[in-house]
């Protein structure tokens, strides 16, 4: 109660809102009074775009161990991803949200037979879990964690080589959201994360692996992420 109380003052004082209009679901009633019904939660469709620092430290280590190259890349990489994501109430305080996220960053470095390019994609569909925090009709607040099953891949091209390695593996978030209302229907939706991606074992249509030195393991695409998320929610 305390946290979704802070939540609901903290959320409030950020976007500069007033009472909720009665123009929204849950505002008050039409005679000034405030309406104690319980505020339904509604389907909604979110969509966004946003950007992910991640440190996927096998590739890093292959993009470090690149032939002929003096440079060093960070162990931490700004990635952009997209996100599309359907909620569905449970409860007046618990709904369960379907989406999927598309992560791509990439390396560009120098090599002694060329220019090296190191690019790694996630595909991560997964259901999420998610407590409400705040529902004050006109913005809310909600927190959320699940995973599912993620795919990864890895293009690298040094000169003129290319090859792709693929692979697949569990993953799990932590996040937060708020929806505040443009109008009845549609919201300006913002998000924070925590990700951590479990996607090991790259190979190519030969079942070969990138690896950094010959008898070492083989290159996952494991990574911890911390990002940011803007867009919209529909509410039906």
């Amino acid at each position: 109660m305390i946290v979704r109380m802070l939540a609901r003052f903290t959320v409030a004082s950020l976007l500069g809102l007033s009472a909720p209009s009665a123009a929204f679901p849950g505002g008050p009633s039409s005679d000034g009074q405030a309406d104690e019904a319980p505020r339904a939660l509604r389907p909604g469709f979110s969509a966004s775009m946003g950007v992910s620092y991640v440190n996927p430290t096998d590739i890093v280590n292959l993009v470090n161990s690149t032939p002929g190259t003096t440079d060093r890349v960070s162990d931490f990489k700004a990635a952009v991803e997209f996100y599309g994501g359907f909620s569905l109430p449970l409860s007046e305080v618990w709904a369960l949200r379907v989406e999927y996220a598309y992560l791509l960053g990439s390396y560009n470095v120098a090599s002694g037979f060329g220019p090296g390019e190191y690019t790694f994609v996630t595909h991560m569909p997964s259901i999420v879990g998610q407590y409400v925090l705040v529902n004050e009709g006109v913005y809310n607040v909600r927190v959320g964690f699940g995973g599912g099953y993620h795919f990864g891949s890895l293009t690298q091209r040094i000169a003129n080589l290319e090859d792709t390695y693929a692979g697949s593996g569990l993953g799990v978030l932590l996040d937060l959201e708020a929806n505040t209302a443009f109008g009845d229907h549609l919201y300006g939706y913002l998000g924070a994360l925590f990700r951590w991606e479990f996607v090991g074992g790259l190979t190519n249509e030969n079942g070969q692996s990138p690896r950094v030195t010959t008898g070492s393991s083989a290159t996952t695409l494991n990574f911890f992420g911390i990002g940011a998320r803007l867009g919209f929610t529909y509410y039906f």
